[in-house]
């Protein structure tokens, strides 16, 4: 297993560096929050269809959530991006129940000293529009040692409106109602549908152009319409 080596100087570049590539990439990003308790023991769960997901969760931590944040990564990925380390990563190999346990024990360990733990409960990238959304029973190992932990479900959605590059529009939802007592199949059954839920209301909010429950996080760079409609509006003066 590979472990975290948390740098907060290095986090604090590496959050200018992702900010620069997210202004960069994407011509908004927008977020809805519920709110996130504060002194708990916190497992963020989320979905994932992009590549963006772990930057963008460091991303909005450190400017919004303000957590100890740690997350569960795939080792393959940790191996090719072992900076992720400095920034609160530690590994899983899905492929080696073994692993996976340590890994596991590693994230209740965290929680236990009320560090936040994300996890992907997917595993890996699937289209966004992927029904269901299959997840891992991870987050319910983790559930059934802590009964007192805040699941709070992080949905992304990406996609493009009228302008040239994408928009992403982040949802933080109230906190995930489950019982501890349950099987492991139960619980990961409730975590996934309430995921599944909360990313579908959200889309249904974007394809009917209501934002209105959304703020801009980060504004991107301008587009090339925009200049051309500056550069338009100057040859008029």
């Amino acid at each position: 297993m590979i472990y975290p080596k948390k740098n907060s100087i290095f986090e604090q570049f590496f959050q200018l560096f992702v900010t620069y590539q997210l202004k960069k990439q994407f011509y908004r990003i927008h977020l809805h929050i519920e709110g996130l308790p504060k002194d708990k023991k916190i497992l963020l769960i989320a979905n994932h269809s992009s590549w963006w997901d772990g930057l963008v969760t460091f991303y909005l931590n450190n400017a919004v959530l303000k957590t100890d944040l740690y997350a569960m990564m795939s080792e393959q990925g940790m191996k090719d991006f072992p900076f992720f380390q400095r920034i609160g990563a530690f590994s899983v190999n899905a492929a080696s129940p073994k692993h996976t346990v340590e890994s596991l024990r590693f994230a209740s360990k965290l929680l236990e000293e009320k560090k936040a733990v994300l996890i992907f409960p997917q595993g890996k990238e699937e289209h966004l529009e992927k029904r269901p959304l299959t997840f891992s029973e991870g987050p319910a190992f983790l559930l059934k040692k802590h009964s007192d932990v805040e699941v709070i479900p992080i949905t992304y959605y990406y996609t493009f409106r009228h302008d040239q590059r994408p928009e992403l529009f982040i949802w933080v939802g109230q906190a995930v109602f489950y019982d501890s007592s349950k099987a492991r199949e139960e619980i990961t059954n409730t975590l996934g549908g309430a995921v599944t839920a909360q990313l579908d209301y959200q889309k249904q909010k974007i394809i009917q152009e209501n934002d209105e429950e959304f703020t801009v996080l980060l504004k991107g760079k301008k587009t090339l319409s925009e200049w051309l409609t500056w550069w338009k509006a100057k040859v008029k003066e």
